[in-house]
């Protein structure tokens, strides 16, 4: 489990939290996982300034490394 700044929970696998969260941002219903993941670095960078260094070669290695980058970044912490 995440908690996001603004209060929301996201649970599950890192796969489950990333598409909850893409479940609801908006305009990013089509795009992939992988994408997805990608689209969230690039507003990050972009909104807050702060580069997430995401890897990882499958869905749920991507989705883990985002996961972790916002913690360490203090976009989330773990609940």
């Amino acid at each position: 489990m995440i908690i996001m700044r603004d209060g929301r929970v996201f649970q599950g696998t890192a796969v489950q939290i990333v598409k909850g969260m893409q479940d609801i941002a908006f305009g990013v219903e089509r795009l992939s996982l992988p994408e997805y993941v990608d689209w969230v670095v690039a507003n990050a960078l972009r909104v807050e300034s702060i580069a997430l260094r995401v890897h990882g070669e499958t869905n749920e290695a991507k989705a883990a490394s985002l996961v972790d980058e916002m913690v360490r970044e203090g976009l989330a912490t773990r609940g």
